[in-house]
């Protein structure tokens, strides 16, 4: 659980799942969290650890940290490396008092990308909020964290370069959680769009 993730404007905790693999390729490349959206657009262009002949890709990623990509010199190729560092089951929204409706209306920007809910702040939630949240597919938990209304799962699935971002934003929390700095999002910045990670 990663708390106090700042995505699409909305504080939220996500209920994240580590991509082991990916996070120990990025540590040993010295590679954190790449919050680029047009780099992580162009990334999507190419195949995960597939070597392309793309003269385009080559010339745009040659400046971007090791890690990111790889390039074949002697075949002219570019391989995409980088893969999404985790995957969001689900990403709460706190409410605050009585701000229940706008907490339901918050979570719902997430309907494209995961499964969404609401911490309300007391155990009676209105009428009028759980009917939004149903429309919405938000789901509600009381105070003490018990389900009243199930989360449903995301309308569609959104594969871009703003579900990637979503992802890297929250791995960029954990790592600064795992680093003990709570008060910086990106405590030790590296070239371009990446961070670097905390040595161990």
């Amino acid at each position: 659980m990663v708390e106090s993730v700042r995505l699409l404007g909305v504080e939220v905790t996500a209920h994240a799942v580590l991509n082991a693999a990916e996070h120990g390729r990025r540590r040993a490349a010295g590679l954190g969290a790449v919050t680029d959206p047009d780099l992580l657009d162009r990334l999507l262009d190419l195949p995960a650890a597939v070597p392309v002949a793309d003269a385009a890709a080559w010339a745009e990623l040659q400046a971007q940290p090791p890690g990111i990509a790889a390039f074949e010199e002697d075949a002219g190729t570019v391989s995409r490396l980088l893969e999404p560092p985790l995957a969001i089951g689900e990403v709460t929204v706190q409410a605050a008092d009585s701000g229940e409706l706008r907490a339901v209306q918050d979570a719902s920007l997430f309907a494209g990308f995961t499964r969404r809910s609401v911490m309300a702040a007391r155990d009676f939630v209105p009428d009028p909020v759980m009917l939004e949240a149903k429309l919405c597919g938000v789901g509600i938990r009381d105070r003490h964290g018990m389900v009243i209304l199930a989360a449903e799962p995301p309308v569609r699935a959104i594969v871009d370069g703003w579900s990637w971002l979503l992802r890297e934003k929250t791995y960029r929390r954990w790592l600064s959680q795992q680093s003990g700095d709570h008060g910086l999002a990106c405590p030790f910045p590296a070239t371009g769009a990446a961070s670097a990670i905390p040595e161990p």
